[in-house]
């Protein structure tokens, strides 16, 4: 049985839409709060990874002192070929891990509109996206394409809002997970700090558009039946 092992950095972060994707094909999942220096004994148990965001940078060893211990692990699970996905901070992480810069960007909070590139059309994840998606974001980094990583979707502010490395480890800048419960527990988290946004008031409501929970739901779908590296080529 297909297990997902999913890295937390906040209590307020979940798999969200992505939990019945898996419960309604048979895949369990296994939180651990990383932020707790809560990590699992034995990785062999998890065949995907999802690494969830959070409000702490990668870059900020000194102050949380799980951030090495994760990146040690992710770099154990790129190597062991299995699926990873990582959203936000997670994405960041891969990116960290695959030696690029991780620096801050244009914060992007609330909903913005990214498009594809050429190599999201022949890609297994993101080939069902429409040409420009309407999705979800709140960050304040971003970081530079990994060497060999192919750039799937950009836009005006952040040139890397999505990778793909090796076609099994995936990297979203954006939140493909949300629900309107998620969206109101970071609302109610992050009510008293000091959010800017450009020419925009208040904290952002959910308000996708009918692209927004199919594309959720195909792209997770198809996150769960990636082959390991290697399987494809051993059963040929």
């Amino acid at each position: 049985m297909k297990t997902i092992l999913v890295f937390r950095h906040l209590d307020i972060e979940s798999l969200g839409l992505w939990e019945e994707v898996a419960l309604e094909h048979g895949v369990s999942f296994h939180y651990y709060d990383t932020y707790k220096e809560d990590f699992p004994s034995n990785l062999e148990e998890y065949s995907h990874l999802v690494i969830l965001g959070g409000p702490q940078s990668v870059n900020e060893i000194e102050k949380y002192s799980f951030i090495n211990r994760e990146l040690e692990i992710i770099e154990t699970f790129i190597k062991s070929g299995k699926p990873i996905v990582g959203v936000g901070l997670g994405a960041q992480m891969l990116a960290k891990v695959l030696g690029s810069r991780v620096y801050k960007s244009v914060p992007e909070i609330g909903w913005i509109e990214i498009t594809m590139t050429r190599y999201a059309l022949i890609d297994y994840l993101f080939s069902h996206f429409p040409k420009t998606l309407r999705v979800f974001t709140w960050h304040e980094e971003t970081f530079d394409l990994p060497h060999g990583a192919l750039r799937l979707a950009y836009n005006e502010w952040v040139p890397n809002q999505a990778f793909v490395y090796q076609k099994y480890v995936y990297a979203l800048q954006f939140h493909l997970e949300m629900t309107p419960t998620m969206l109101l527990r970071w609302r109610n988290f992050y009510k008293n700090k000091d959010i800017r946004r450009p020419s925009i008031e208040g904290l952002p409501g959910f308000v996708p558009d009918g692209m927004y929970l199919p594309s959720s739901y195909e792209f997770f779908k198809r996150f769960l039946t990636i082959p390991r590296e290697g399987e494809a080529d051993e059963k040929s």
